[in-house]
């Protein structure tokens, strides 16, 4: 026999008695969805259109016609999901799990590709817990909005999957202590060459962040920090610094909660703003962030019929230093989200009312949810702030039924 044969009895056999003295538990999870949904204008985007964010400027072409004015229907069942736990395990006096959670989004209009959500490996010993692989980032937290749509809440709620090392220290039975290392893969930051992850690769210095909770039978409340270092380009860093606050009070029938974050660079999480150059010396450039403030509120009543409502408000701050302007012209270098460069508009504020309306049988789900959305833009000005500021507004109803295993 081969020593190539030999090697590969050798991994069965251990495998064997891997399985044999350490069998692993599957439990099978996910949905099958299909919503159809309607908005007034066109608007900025994910996953065409199940992730709405932003509605898009006024754009008028040569005849006076406002080009992204224009609305749109349109039905999709893309994001279905799977996903398995996986339990069993003993490692180091831990108890070990694993989660495995994909859908069919896929990239771009490629949706018979598995879209890879969450993958990451769980070790818990009596008051601390251990998280490596990709989940959802500690902004996005323990506190989110319920919401018939797939945003989330976005682009007022935090929304970044990304993978990272992750320590849960329980201090008390109710409070307790989060630290984590983050890095970019599907949420990434703005730049020169587009969204890319080599910008915070280059910093060589991983997504930190710190939150406290405390937890009680109906209430779980905490605050963080998150600390952020991209370089852009050449050898200019520039440091981003956030804070987030939220609450949350449930009951059987009852929830309301509520989040504020004040922000810089927050654009990995598909919030407005961003950053821009500052000054530039010898052809390179220096940033400055601009700073943002968000918060939203969510109130649901009911079980088997709910209703609820969210409001979410985002105000652009400004940046810390003066952006750079290019001569005669004046205009200004801006990465981030909501902003167009063509036209130098940016947005000045967001806010949104959504209501929604669910009935559930079993492991059936139907829903009905208005979202009206308004976006302020106007003309970027060297303070970071805009000029001549105009509203718009998206109207968007959105229909779902989901069989829930």
């Amino acid at each position: 026999m081969s020593q190539k044969n030999y090697f590969l009895l050798a991994i069965l056999a251990l495998s064997t008695l891997v399985q044999a003295s350490e069998p692993v538990k599957f439990k099978l999870y996910g949905f099958v969805r299909t919503e159809a949904f309607y908005n007034s204008r066109e608007n900025t985007q994910a996953m065409d259109g199940l992730l709405n964010l932003i509605p898009k400027p006024i754009q008028n072409n040569l005849a006076g016609d406002d080009i992204n004015g224009t609305s749109q229907l349109e039905m999709m069942s893309v994001a279905t999901r799977l996903g398995v736990d996986m339990t069993g395990t003993e490692f180091l006096g831990a108890k070990a799990s694993a989660k495995i959670e994909a859908d069919f989004s896929g990239v771009g209009t490629t949706y018979f590709l598995f879209n890879l959500r969450q993958a990451n490996v769980k070790l818990n010993w009596e008051n601390t817990e251990l998280l490596v692989g990709q989940t959802w980032h500690p902004l996005f937290g323990n506190v989110l909005p319920t919401h018939n749509s797939l945003n989330i809440g976005a682009p007022f709620q935090p929304f970044n999957r990304s993978p990272q090392i992750r320590v849960k220290q329980n201090i008390t039975s109710a409070l307790s202590l989060t630290g984590a290392a983050i890095y970019q893969m599907q949420f990434l930051s703005q730049g020169p060459n587009g969204a890319s992850a080599v910008y915070q690769k280059q910093a060589m210095l991983p997504n930190l962040n710190l939150t406290a909770e405390y937890k009680t039978t109906h209430w779980l409340s905490g605050a963080g920090v998150d600390f952020k270092v991209i370089r852009p380009q050449y050898n200019e860093r520039l440091a981003s610094t956030s804070f987030v606050a939220f609450s949350q009070y449930s009951d059987n029938m009852l929830q309301i909660k509520a989040k504020a974050i004040l922000g810089q660079n927050l654009t990995d999480h598909l919030m407005i703003g961003g950053y821009g150059v500052s000054t530039i010396n010898s052809g390179v450039a220096e940033y400055t962030n601009l700073n943002t403030f968000t918060t939203w509120f969510n109130a649901e009543y009911g079980k088997k019929w709910q209703v609820g409502i969210f409001a979410g408000l985002s105000k652009n701050l400004g940046s810390d230093k003066t952006l750079f302007q290019i001569p005669v012209i004046n205009n200004v270098i801006v990465y981030g989200n909501g902003f167009y460069n063509t036209s130098q508009e940016m947005t000045d504020q967001l806010w949104r009312v959504a209501t929604h309306l669910n009935y559930s049988y079993s492991n059936i789900k139907i829903g009905l949810e208005y979202e009206l959305t308004n976006a302020t833009f106007g003309r970027v000005q060297a303070s970071g702030k805009v000029a001549n500021p105009y509203d718009v507004n998206n109207h968007r109803i959105m229909a779902m039924i989901s069989y829930n295993f």
